[in-house]
């Protein structure tokens, strides 16, 4: 009995995890500030179903204009410059929710972003590969090849890293 109780709360559990609003949430019913997080977090305008699949298993409907409302003051916030840049800094496209109006240079700040991300990723990698050949070098004896050789590539990659970091600077927002 109590492993098949153990089952069912897990099953709740899983299920309210997926649902996009809490009941509290629900209930309190600020459409506007949930649309505004909706619109400033970037995410699609059908974003709303989900917080109706959520309310109305406790019989509240989303107050669609007050969302919409709420959901376009958010995207003013999502789709500038600024934030495209930080999309991408933090690896992700910007989503394609923002209008017409400035589109290329949104597109071009992401792309800027998730440059810097693939410049950063390249940096950590390079640190990784140092820290390895750090620790191989404490078990190797001065002299010998192998150790000249790990040494060497620790020079090209903390070089690598000065060089990236340059190009860090250039692309910055």
């Amino acid at each position: 009995m109590t492993l098949r109780l153990l089952v069912i709360l897990f099953g709740v559990a899983v299920l309210a995890s997926c649902a996009s609003l809490s009941e509290d949430a629900c209930r309190k019913g600020d459409w506007g500030a949930i649309g505004f997080r909706d619109g400033d977090a970037g995410r699609a305008p059908s974003f709303v179903v989900n917080h109706a699949k959520a309310c109305n298993k406790i019989g509240i409907a989303p107050n669609r204009q007050s969302w919409e409302v709420g959901y376009d003051q958010g995207l003013i916030r999502y789709c500038i410059p600024a934030r495209a840049f930080e999309e991408g800094r933090d690896g992700a496209r910007l989503n394609n929710v923002c209008p017409a109006g400035n589109l290329a240079e949104l597109r071009a700040a992401n792309a800027r972003g998730l440059e810097w991300y693939g410049i950063e990723r390249d940096i950590r990698a390079n640190r990784n590969r140092i820290h390895a050949i750090d620790a191989a070098l404490s078990d190797i004896a001065d002299g010998e090849d192998a150790r000249t050789q790990l040494v060497a590539e620790r020079s090209i990659l903390r070089l690598e890293n000065l060089r990236l970091r340059q190009q860090q600077r250039r692309i910055r927002f």
